[in-house]
Formats: C-alpha cells, structure tokens, sequence
C-alpha cells in the first residue's frame, strides 16, 4: 500500500510501505479522508519534536472497515466510521477515571512514532470505532477530530449562555470553537485572526463581532462592545505570546481564559494582571471518549455546518506539494483535507 512518509524535516514522500492487517481485535480502515492539521505541518517542519522518522502523520480522518479481526463484534465491514485518535490501555488511574486522553500508556496515531492514516489503509482497535451517519460526508467525518478539541475547550469555559466571548484564531481550531460556541447562546461572540478571508468564513458562520489586530484597535473594540467591562470568556486558539496575551488583556475582572492553542513551548505573560485581576485560566489537552462520542452525535444530527471551513481537497497523493505550500504560506486556507 502507499502512504505519506515523513523522513525529516520537509522530507515527505508519496511512497510504498508495507501492507498493514488487523489483529483479533482490530479492524482494516479504508482512509477516505485525512485532515492536515497544523499540528502535521510543525512536525513536517521539523520544529516539535513530535513526529519521528520514517512514519506516517495523519490523526484527523473517517474512512470505511474493509475488514474485521475474529473476535470484533461492535463493527463490521462496510461501516462509515470516524476513528478515536489515541490508544489508550484501560488499565492506569487515569483510564479508570475516565479521562483516555491522558493514559499513562497512550499512543497518538500520526504522532511520535505511531503511524497515522496519511495512507491508503490503518488498523486500530474496534473500541476506538464511532460510526457516521449516511448524511455525514468522510470529509465532514474527518473534522470530528479538530471538533472534539474544540468541544472539550468550550466545555472547559462553562456555561456561555447570555456571556461575551473572544475568540483568538480563526484556523480549523477557532473556528470549530465558534461553531460550538454559538450553540451555547452567548450574548456576543468576537473572533480576531490577522486574515481577513478567515474572518469573512468566520462571520459566515455566525461571529456578530469580527476583528483584525494589524489593522483596528483590539482593545478599543472589545471595551466599546462591553461597556468598558471586557469580555467573561477568552478562548485562545493559536499558541503564542502576541495571541495570548490579547486573550488575558482582553478579560473582564474575574474572567476565564481558555489556552486551547499549542504552538509555542514558552511564552511571556504578565502574571501580576492575572493574579490581582482574578483572572482564571485553563489549559486543555485533547479530549476524553464520551466527549468524542459526544461530538459525532452532534455532527450525525446535522446540527453543525462545519462545510464552510473546508478551504481545500485534494487526492493523497498531492500530499507532498500541499504540505510545502503550508508550510511556505497557507495564505486563507483553514481546513486542507486528503481523500483516497
């Protein structure tokens, strides 16, 4: 079979790899569709330390069983599914209370070592199978993923309902944050991103607010539309000093930041604001299971349109190309996604 194979720092090839086959307990995956998160792109580039050579990325992605181990029972062939992303052992403390996503033993498909679906075929666990709705299209089924992270950040906000949010960064992240956050009932939702073509999607999908720091003064803003209070909820989707701090400075006294956003190790923040402000902050990491379950229900329902941000699809094999025009420049591409 073929897969995209990571080999060092901007090195990806579309090449052969060895035929992968389900143990008693897996299942074959057909990949229909895989995300390129921005995640793939660092590690493509050579800059976390999370992808290690030879193998394959690829963690956002639905596709359909080809085939079943002899002992799998809850799935069989021809389900459409969207995959849980981490293997998990069951067994360690964590696990025990429910939280998978940070199993002591846990492996990341796509990351590290661990292969991912940037590839013809997978095999995983049948316990990490959620199947998708017929109306739910593979590359929708791909954004479940994205979308989980997203949910369990907006969860991690608490209750929305008649609250001011920010939003900072209207990538795949900020704005599946949006789309989730609309359905909580705030009272008004801004979203700031440096792109205009990305804040023009944003407005499509439901920001009342849109803001753009090079060009119109943040903060002149967020104080005119809050009455001089500031916003109660910040959700930072980007991961970096210049976007974190406009989260926190953003806050009205007592407010709740978010730091969904994981692109710099360090950052520097004015700790005296937090501390004599009271302002809260969370950091958040993944997703649990129910969650995941939780948002494929969501997306199985039809209550979420998440088309609007799918800037581009394209065959795997042009992976190689879309890679080095992410990494060079995406330009107002959000979501770029990889069929069979």
């Amino acid at each position: 079979m073929k897969a995209l194979v990571y080999h060092g720092p901007e090195d990806l090839r579309w090449e052969e790899i060895e035929d992968v086959r389900p143990g008693k307990d897996e299942v074959l995956i057909k990949v229909k569709a895989c995300g390129i998160c921005g995640s793939d792109v660092h590690g493509y580039l050579g800059i976390t330390g999370r992808r290690i050579p030879p193998m394959a990325m690829g963690h956002e992605f639905a596709g359909i069983i080809e085939e079943v181990g002899e002992e799998v029972t809850t799935v069989k062939v021809g389900d459409r599914i969207a995959p849980y992303p981490v293997l998990y052992c069951g067994e360690c403390e964590f696990c025990k209370q429910g939280k998978p996503h940070i199993c002591l033993n846990k492996k990341a498909y796509g990351v590290l070592e661990c292969n991912g679906a940037m590839a013809e075929y997978i095999c995983m666990p049948a316990k990490l199978m959620f199947k998708l709705s017929d109306n739910v299209s593979y590359n929708v089924g791909s954004m479940m993923e994205p979308m989980a992270v997203a949910y369990r950040g907006v969860n991690n906000a608490g209750d929305l309902s008649g609250k001011k949010v920010l939003i900072v960064g209207a990538g795949t992240i900020g704005m599946l944050v949006l789309a989730i956050v609309k359905m909580r009932n705030p009272a008004k939702v801004f979203v700031s991103d440096l792109s205009d073509s990305r804040l023009s999607v944003a407005k499509e999908m439901g920001a009342d607010i849109v803001i753009n720091p090079s060009k119109d003064n943040l903060e002149e803003i967020i104080q005119k539309e809050t009455e001089g209070m500031g916003v109660d909820v910040a959700l930072e989707a980007v991961g970096a000093t210049p976007t974190v701090q406009q989260a926190m400075a953003s806050l009205k006294l007592g407010g709740t930041a978010v730091w969904i956003g994981n692109s710099a190790k360090m950052i520097n923040i004015n700790m005296q604001e937090i501390v004599t402000r009271e302002l809260k902050v969370f950091g958040t990491f993944l997703y649990t299971l129910e969650e995941f379950g939780e948002v494929v229900d969501i997306l199985n329902s039809g209550k979420l349109n998440v088309e609007p941000m799918i800037s581009l699809v394209e065959p795997m094999e042009k992976g190689v190309e879309l890679f080095k025009r992410l990494a060079k420049d995406p330009g107002p591409l959000i979501k770029v996604i990889l069929t069979d």
